[in-house]
């Protein structure tokens, strides 16, 4: 039996650092929603953003959180990749039951989102807003 390689794959490598990056996407992505961070909202009748708590008004936040949380996983996911190179974590990573242990834990994390914005999507109340007073149904 040979001895596993003591640097690990860059597929390993890359798997690592993709599931460290959407794990940084979600958590930036809810926390700044549960906390109520400020973050860019757009307000589509007057094309332009801006940085806010809650909404202004007719707004969208998903811009700003998506972009909130794509800059936590690049920088996340760019850490992983480079640290799993060598070092303690390149040496947990080089062995075939690490990586099975990582693709264990994305499937488990995909399962959690599909779980968790399934049951956030069923279950919402649109609370629309009311009629303009100068609107006159014909």
């Amino acid at each position: 039996m040979s001895a596993p390689p003591s640097t690990p794959t860059p597929s390993a490598r890359l798997f690592l650092a993709f599931l460290a990056a959407r794990l940084a996407f979600g958590l930036a992505f809810l926390v700044s929603a549960a906390r109520k961070s400020p973050v860019p909202w757009y307000l589509p009748l007057e094309h332009r953003f801006v940085i806010a708590s809650e909404s202004p008004g007719l707004a969208m936040d998903w811009y700003g959180r998506t972009a909130l949380g794509l800059g936590a996983a690049l920088v996340v996911g760019l850490a992983a990749f480079t640290l799993a190179r060598r070092g303690p974590v390149g040496a947990w990573l080089s062995r075939p039951a690490s990586v099975m242990a990582v693709a264990h834990a994305g499937g488990l994390v995909l399962l959690v989102d599909f779980v968790y914005f399934g049951w956030a999507l069923m279950n919402q109340t649109p609370r629309p807003w009311p009629l303009p007073s100068w609107y006159c149904p014909g």
